[in-house]
């Protein structure tokens, strides 16, 4: 159905370069996202110029979506007439400095300028979208902002012109003078325009510049909503997570309140792991998500199950460029870090215990210098060559210059968390030599000076001491770390002559986001394996299952698995949910057992970029959790909220594998035990069974939506009929499956993903 569709539409849509003026040479327009109409500011965004011939170069600058049509030509005696060339505008109203919210300075969008790589003829623009407003200058041909002053009398010559229309204005309180300045502003009210002056050669060899004004952005603030909902409501369930579940919950939300219009599900509550799991232990939160289970709780008295949802890794995150490539002249090109590089556990282990200073002798234990076996290994840190100031080339290729605070110590999320539990747990089991802070005295190293940090559960760990050696800086969410990388991200100025990275310690979720590229590390035989959705999967089936009944990162054994995947669980509670006189919630208790469904079930066509859903093992066990939920009684919900207030001592708690006989692990996995399969009859419990009321409220909503236009809109919205024939024909044999307690065959939820990716609209605004 979906190839007849497209086949029957496919004429609809023309891009943007087949319509250039005749005189312009052909090309074509790519950008990664196409749509940008609900882009956050900070996304990523990939610009592609194609099929242009040998010399092209091209410059970006960013301009309101209508560009000012009230020039006067440059002369300088009548007659005065107008001129509405959209280069001469864009070169007079749009090339100032543009200050960018999120960056906090100017835009490393404005005014970038690319040449034509010789290996692949393109020109590429990799950038992020920019949200603010450009500096206020005067325009001298358009008669608002021109500083030229109004002829009055017949015998007034240039620069006195009849056509001036802006005035002297004197402040009557402290007597300054001033005129009218152009400016325009960049956000979700005010869409702009990515105007591209591309210069190349026509078909008689003549050099021409032309601008293409067709990429139209509409930058929103960076963060997440539900949207299509009612919002919260008194049903409306508290679920702690960590900052990188964000999107994943977003998505699970809106395919069980945004159909109907109903009230939103569960409260994105965002925490770092062991605050959330307090908060669930208390009774604060009903649902709380995180990839070690026990691992980073402070108490365990409220009886849980732990559903696994989704597969997770910590990465080690390659941002900034290297001259990689050349262009049509045979000079260096630097282009962004795509390729994936390989590290050694213990070139990590230097990397983050051994300090960033003199990185060309032993800082980050001295594997960024030249000759090196890291640098050997991977061309694109062999390639960079000395930045600013001369001679420093390690320090361009370990995280900064000469100590700048902009590219400096590693950089990831503080606070205890997952991550660097399963990081800092397979360096210090594989690399013990080399996971030792070196010998520089107490103020830099504390009690550890010269000794190994462990494994740790929080990054800033790695900077014991009172004077800072830089082995990590740490930053407070996924914003800050964000902005800390942005130089590298945008190859600013002289910070990346020569090329430049910093390097983020984050999940595979949250670099695949942001187009960060992980590096490879090494299985069990030496071989290096980047973290793939094969490498999660057969990482998860093959590591120790603890008591909790989750599985332990850091324990990986299968060959040709990455090591450092963990599994997101969402704990839930085995005894009901109740009110402050511990009464039950039924109504409550019914949405989580939704929520907890979908998520474990449907929700896995729904699960973003780099997060992996479930191998067949997980998904049963998944499936014979849920069906634990809420299964206990009141009076021990009841119990467990009191104990949780003085909670007592580690190992007399509620949750052991006596208490809780379904905690085991994946199926066929190590550690797995009999037992962990429930009946068919209790499986999942649906999202949302399509009933003809249902797909009525669904269609009303469909109508009612108006999708922003964006380069191809007319082929989208001619398919979407078909797409909801397709949606509406496989929905009820996923709601089957998963109303059978079996997983969702991984063929279903790959077209289920394949179809909503074609209808979601990115979600945006503030944080729900």
């Amino acid at each position: 159905m979906l190839i007849c569709g497209i086949l029957a539409v496919a004429g609809v849509s023309v891009p943007a370069a087949q319509a250039q003026q005749p005189t312009n040479p052909p090309y074509r327009l790519k950008t990664e996202p196409a749509d940008l109409s609900a882009a956050q500011n900070g996304d990523p965004l990939r610009i592609t110029l194609s099929g242009l011939a040998k010399g092209a170069r091209a410059k970006l600058v960013i301009c309101p979506k209508d560009v000012p049509d009230n020039l006067m030509k440059k002369v300088y005696v009548p007659p005065w007439q107008k001129d509405s060339t959209l280069l001469t505008r864009v070169q007079s109203y749009c090339q100032d400095q543009f200050g960018d919210e999120f960056a906090g300075q100017n835009a490393g969008m404005q005014m970038m300028e690319r040449v034509r790589s010789a290996t692949s003829g393109d020109i590429v623009f990799d950038t992020s979208i920019p949200r603010g407003t450009l500096r206020p200058h005067p325009v001298a041909w358009d008669p608002l902002y021109t500083t030229y002053e109004k002829a009055v009398n017949p015998g007034d010559k240039f620069p006195k012109v009849p056509w001036a229309d802006n005035p002297v204005v004197v402040d009557p309180v402290t007597g300054a003078k001033s005129r009218r300045q152009f400016s325009f502003t960049c956000d979700e009210n005010n869409p702009c325009s990515v105007t591209i002056q591309i210069t190349a050669q026509d078909a008689t060899g003549k050099s021409v510049t032309w601008v293409d004004d067709s990429i139209k952005f509409t930058p929103y603030l960076p963060g997440i909503g539900v949207k299509g909902c009612k919002g919260i409501g008194r049903n409306t369930l508290d679920a702690s997570m960590p900052e990188r579940l964000g999107r994943t919950a977003v998505a699970w939300n809106q395919a069980l309140c945004a159909p109907t219009g109903a009230e939103q599900p569960a409260n994105i509550v965002n925490e770092t792991e062991d605050t959330g799991l307090t908060a669930f232990d208390k009774g604060a939160s009903d649902l709380m998500i995180t990839g070690s289970g026990n691992a980073l709780a402070a108490q365990t008295v409220r009886s849980r199950e732990y559903v696994p949802v989704a597969i997770n890794a910590a990465v080690i995150a390659a941002v900034g460029w290297s001259p990689t490539d050349v262009n049509d002249e045979g000079n260096p090109l630097g282009s962004k870090l795509t390729g994936t590089m390989a590290f050694t556990n213990a070139e990590l282990a230097n990397m983050f215990t051994k300090g960033g200073q003199n990185p060309d002798a032993g800082g980050r234990g001295g594997v960024f210098k030249d000759g090196s076996p890291l640098v050997a290994r991977n061309g694109a840190l062999s390639a960079i060559k000395d930045g600013q100031p001369a001679g420093l080339v390690a320090a361009n290729r370990r995280s900064g210059y000469n100590g700048s605070a902009d590219f400096f110590g590693v950089t990831g999320e503080s606070g205890p968390g997952t991550v660097p539990l399963a990081l800092t747990k397979v360096l210090a089991g594989t690399a013990p030599a080399d996971w030792v802070f070196p010998a520089l005295g107490k103020a830099y190293f504390g009690e550890l000076n010269g000794k190994s940090p462990g494994t740790i559960k929080d990054l800033g760990a790695l900077d014991p001491g009172s004077a800072k050696v830089h082995n990590v800086d740490a930053k407070t969410g996924q914003l800050a770390v964000r902005k800390t990388v942005d130089n590298a991200v945008a190859g600013r100025g002289a910070d990346c002559d020569g090329g430049c990275v910093n390097w983020v310690i984050t999940d595979l979720a949250t670099a695949t986001i942001n187009r960060w590229t992980p590096v490879a590390l090494p299985d069990g035989k030496g071989n290096f394996v980047a973290p793939t959705e094969q490498s999660l999967q057969l990482a998860a089936d093959s590591m120790k299952t603890g008591p909790d009944g989750t599985v332990e990162t850091g324990t990986v054994t299968k060959d040709g698995a990455y090591p450092l995947t963990f599994v997101e669980y969402m704990a839930v509670p085995v005894n009901p949910l109740i009110d402050a006189n511990c009464k039950p919630l039924k109504e409550k208790q019914d949405q989580l057992k939704s929520f907890a469904g979908l998520a474990a079930g449907f929700g896995q066509a729904l699960l973003p970029p780099g997060m992996t859903r479930l191998s067949p093992g997980l998904a049963t066990t998944a499936s014979a959790r849920v069906a634990k939920i809420g299964t206990g009684t009141a009076e021990k919900a009841c119990g467990e909220k009191e104990a949780a207030k003085n909670p007592p001592p580690p190992g007399a708690n509620g949750v052991t594998p006596a208490s809780n006989p379904s905690l085991g692990g994946p199926s066929g996995g190590q550690g797995s035990s009999a037992g962990t399969t429930a009946p068919a009859a209790a499986g999942l419990v649906p999202a949302v069974a399509p009933t003809p009321e249902s797909v009525a409220a669904a269609k009303k909503l469909a109508e009612s939506i108006d999708i922003p236009k964006f380069a191809g809109a007319g082929a989208l919205g001619a398919l979407i009929p078909l797409v909801a024939l397709v949606i509406l024909a496989t929905l009820p044999s996923a709601t089957a499956y998963v109303a059978a307690g079996r997983p969702v065959p991984a063929w279903l939820t790959r077209v289920l993903a394949v179809l909503i990716g074609l209808l979601r609209r990115k979600p945006s605004g503030g944080v729900a």
